[in-house]
């Protein structure tokens, strides 16, 4: 009874292996095949360090086709789509979606086919933010001291973003400073307003800002400076720097403003600059006791122009016009000194001065008299610096 009892349950479980075999070799010979949609991330590859990209399509909707029992196997990660760069440069792009299916499936087709993006610089700067009250002080106080920590802030994102930033602050009511150390947002601004997107990071986000007031303040109105570095392209040079303002107006203790003669701005550099430039910069008080009236930046213009070269020519002859017999006039001196300019890629002559000198004598009725000396007939570019001396004085001879 035992033995055939064995012999039973032996037969149902063979008959059960051998029908699990049967179906699967059935299946794997069969030639049906069904599609699956799987949505696969999209690979933008490595970017370089210095280079973000605006990642408009984040995943890609696949059709894949193949075998129903094959599908049980398929792990997304060995479903690649991707974007071939062939070079890493800043602007936008229009490129197409290249799909790799693993071993026994075929791609029977995907959306998007073509993925549309920009690549653009990221760079760094560092910002040391100010205090912006957003209400009037409390009568018989002053502003004084501002202390944050940490000091600087680093705002990292795409090159065009960060570079038109004007500056960082952080805002608060005047009487809530007075209350004792806060922790404020860090903003920022441009030339626009407030500036705000997840292209831009800023670290860290939020500083410790403690405020000091005073009631004994005093202001000093000191000039601002700018230093210029670096030379232009061969050929330019720098003909002029304006600061505007020029003088800007300090508030603080006497202690605070004691020693400090002006506002230094940091060097520009016009290496490599073929134009003249308009240049926003933030101004930095001398000290955290120190506070700027009036607008917290300047606007400096460096004026770039074609190097020039200054010549002189001596004893150039004074000619004598308007009079009807020239014979009957003696002119003292007969001759001046000219110092004159012009391009560097146009030389002096080198004898010859590249212009004439004379004096307008019409409608003179005297027989003696001090007139300008002018000049006529100027080569091209050639302007005047000085004459000397700059005039002359012509008397009539008697007969």
């Amino acid at each position: 009874m035992d033995r055939a009892a064995r012999n039973r349950w032996f037969m149902r479980a063979a008959s059960v292996v051998f029908a699990f075999m049967l179906w699967y070799f059935v299946t794997w010979d069969s030639t049906g095949t069904e599609k699956r949609k799987y949505l696969v991330p999209l690979d933008y590859g490595d970017v370089p360090e210095g280079y973000s990209i605006s990642r408009t399509s984040l995943n890609v909707e696949v059709d894949l086709e193949g075998k129903p029992e094959a599908f049980a196997f398929l792990s997304i990660g060995s479903v690649r789509a991707s974007v071939e760069m062939s070079s890493w440069r800043p602007g936008k792009y229009s490129l197409p979606i290249q799909l790799t299916p693993p071993g026994g499936f075929r791609v029977a087709g995907y959306s998007p086919n073509i993925v549309e993006f920009e690549v653009f610089r990221t760079i760094e700067r560092t910002f040391r933010p100010v205090l912006v009250l957003t209400d009037d002080v409390p009568n018989g106080l002053t502003l004084v001291s501002v202390d944050m920590v940490p000091t600087e802030v680093v705002v990292k994102g795409p090159e065009a973003a960060v570079m038109a930033l004007r500056r960082a602050e952080t805002r608060g009511a005047a009487r809530e400073m007075t209350e004792g150390t806060r922790e404020m947002a860090v903003v920022l601004t441009d030339e626009n307003g407030d500036v705000s997107g997840s292209d831009l990071d800023i670290e860290p986000p939020v500083v410790r800002v403690t405020a000091g007031f005073s009631r004994a303040l005093q202001e000093a109105r000191v000039p601002v400076r700018v230093e210029i570095t670096g030379e232009p392209p061969e050929g330019l040079e720098v003909s002029g720097v304006v600061v505007s303002p020029d003088h800007v107006t300090l508030r603080g203790t006497r202690e605070a403003l004691l020693g400090v003669t002006e506002i230094a701005l940091n060097p520009i550099d016009v290496s490599g600059h073929t134009e003249s430039m308009n240049i926003d910069i933030p101004l930095e008080a001398p000290s955290d006791a120190v506070t700027i009236s009036g607008s917290p930046h300047v606007l400096v213009r460096v004026e770039l122009r074609d190097a020039v070269e200054t010549g002189t020519y001596m004893n150039v002859p004074v000619a004598l016009e308007g009079v009807a017999d020239t014979d009957m006039w003696s002119v003292s001196p007969g001759s001046a000194n000219v110092v004159v300019e012009r391009p560097a890629s146009a030389p002096f002559p080198p004898e010859e001065p590249p212009l004439e000198l004379y004096i307008d004598a019409t409608n003179v009725v005297a027989s003696q008299i001090t007139l300008p000396i002018m000049t006529r007939n100027a080569a091209e570019g050639v302007s005047v610096i000085r004459i000397e001396p700059s005039q002359a004085t012509i008397t009539a001879l008697t007969k």
